[in-house]
């Protein structure tokens, strides 16, 4: 939306012309301002950018564990955030990626 035109028809028939007028030329004036404060304050997510993993046994209890390392790039840079999972959190957390791999699937299809 950018013309005075397509503004102005968003006002009812019988809504005073003048005001309509007045409220349209406002509107046109700070829309470019508007548009800017709002992709400045977008909210975005982080994205991954590398990981790695690695698998060993727990000394004390001989138990394996995936120690993964994932980059992510934010809107302060990027951050490493380390996550040490037991056999049963590396299965629930791939059952859930494979949930998501689906539903996207599905929406993509």
């Amino acid at each position: 939306m950018t013309g005075s035109e397509e503004i102005h028809a968003l006002f009812p028939e019988d809504f005073h012309k003048n005001l309509a007028s007045l409220l349209t030329k406002i509107i046109l004036e700070l829309l470019p301002f508007w548009r800017q404060q709002t992709t400045e304050n977008q909210v975005s997510l982080p994205k991954l950018s590398s990981f790695s993993w690695s698998v060993s046994t727990q000394q004390d209890t001989n138990t394996p564990l995936c120690f993964l390392n994932l980059n992510v790039k934010g809107k302060s840079g990027t951050e490493s955030v380390n996550a040490h999972l037991s056999k049963e959190s590396l299965e629930s957390l791939l059952s859930g990626l494979k949930q998501i791999k689906t539903q996207i699937n599905q929406l993509t299809s």
